[in-house]
């Protein structure tokens, strides 16, 4: 059975109350109050993003009305958001002649939360998966299309992606641009096109439940972070927090995005990488950000980590691949070449892996964490006493990974750490290999090329 997590009972509700509202022809407000219950929602209807609605409805109306069948088909796109990324990178690499990145990045999907969450009902497992949709059709340079639908599916992952998906999507076709010499102006125009209905339908639902085309919901201050010196706090939480940082919950993506983004910063070779891309990259990263750190609770908890940051780390490591996995394959080789190092980047990461495979077999136990403070919401106590709550939970009580070990003790715990451990283990071998031999033939490849230029082979020069 799937764990039903986060927001997900509201969500299905919402859903109900949707089609209650539409049925009974009411359009416009339908049941908005303008006052935030004890749930901090306006409306019974809800402020979710589209994403899991749509799904959701279409399951109503095929008749899977109960909430254990309708919790099934969430989990489902969760475990088909991991599965269609995986595959989706590989054939990405495949096509921009990175084939050896895959290995890297099955080593960051079998690293990260997504182990723990692929199993649930919440919608960052599927975000990520549309999320990587686009940049696997913009990089690929997919049939304008195809490039329309997913921006449209990138886009309803929240009404807040807007502007991130737009950079995600551009670079991406210039990208493209750079590596076929295609056109992308098609492309451009039918990305527009898709985000302009997502953005419509998402104004049309806001109509309906709110009376206006923005979310009033999101909007109140109590879903608001006060003050500059908070707001940077959470932000510095958002990477580095014990409980919540994304350094800390996903080391190798984490490491591997930011690798990128610098790289061309302080580059020296004698060929030198174009800054732009790791700019847009750094400039989409810090947005993320301070956007997160703005909302009254940046990690999206009560639930397992930094789980509102956790839809947009794949598509950051997939564009970070195919804009700069040939600068960093070097690097990658000479950290993993002396076999002691590769055996402490397994050890690390792995040791990091532990909590996430314990809250996939026990995930009730980081209830402990949250228990250590009784946090009470903003609108139901008051700002000043929450975001202090907050502070307490994300720096100084007890960090939350230690309370997600205690799902290795269950045998599933035990056989999952193992089968993991193989996993990583394997895929830093293989992305060693991969990479030094994919060196190896291309310095091969600039010999020769460097002989054809100077019209004295090797050979004849021997003589």
């Amino acid at each position: 059975m799937p764990w039903v997590g986060g927001d997900t009972p509201f969500v299905l509700d919402g859903s109900n109350a949707l089609l209650t509202c539409l049925s009974n022809h009411d359009f416009n407000a339908c049941g908005f109050t303008g006052k935030l219950n004890h749930w901090g929602l306006m409306t019974p209807i809800g402020y979710w993003p589209l994403l899991q609605h749509i799904p959701d409805v279409i399951s109503i109306e095929l008749g899977a009305t109960s909430h254990p069948a309708r919790t099934r088909i969430l989990a489902l796109l969760s475990v088909a958001g991991v599965v269609g990324s995986v595959l989706l990178a590989r054939l990405v690499l495949l096509r921009v002649r990175q084939a050896p990145w895959f290995w890297g990045f099955v080593f960051v999907v079998l690293s990260g939360p997504f182990i723990a969450y692929a199993r649930t009902t919440v919608g960052e497992v599927f975000a990520a998966g549309l999320l990587v949709c686009l940049v696997a059709a913009t990089v690929l340079q997919a049939p304008p299309a195809l490039v329309a639908l997913a921006a449209f599916g990138a886009c309803v992952t929240k009404e807040t992606s807007y502007p991130f998906v737009i950079a995600i999507g551009l670079l991406g076709l210039v990208l493209a641009r750079r590596r076929t010499g295609r056109p992308i102006r098609a492309h451009i125009i039918a990305g527009i096109a898709g985000t302009a209905v997502a953005v419509l339908l998402a104004s049309l639902l806001n109509v309906v439940r709110f009376g206006s085309v923005l979310n009033t919901n999101y909007l109140d201050s109590h879903f608001r972070t006060p003050g500059i010196g908070r707001t940077l706090e959470y932000s510095a939480a958002l990477l580095v927090s014990p409980s919540g940082g994304i350094f800390v919950f996903w080391l190798s993506a984490s490491v591997l995005v930011t690798g990128a983004c610098l790289l061309p910063l302080r580059s020296r070779s004698r060929q030198k990488l174009d800054a732009r891309p790791a700019l847009v990259l750094i400039a989409i990263s810090v947005g993320l950000v301070l956007g997160l750190a703005s909302w009254w609770t940046p990690f999206g908890w009560t639930s397992y980590g930094p789980r509102l940051s956790l839809p947009w780390l794949l598509p950051l490591v997939l564009m970070s691949l195919v804009a700069y996995g040939h600068a960093l394959a070097p690097l990658v080789v000479r950290l993993l070449t002396p076999s002691w190092r590769l055996i402490a980047v397994f050890a690390t990461v792995f040791a990091l892996t532990l909590p996430h495979i314990g809250e996939m077999w026990r995930p009730n136990a980081t209830s402990g964490f949250f228990a250590q403070e009784n946090c009470q919401s903003p609108w139901n106590a008051s700002v000043a006493e929450w975001h202090s709550c907050q502070h307490r939970l994300v720096w100084f009580d007890r960090p939350m990974p230690l309370y997600a070990l205690d799902g290795l003790k269950t045998t599933g715990g035990v056989f999952t750490s193992f089968a993991i451990a193989l996993g990583l283990f394997g895929c830093l071998v293989l992305l060693r290999a991969g990479l030094a031999e994919e060196r190896t033939a291309g310095r091969a490849q600039e010999r020769s090329r460097a002989e054809a230029r100077s019209g004295k082979p090797q050979a004849a020069q021997a003589h």
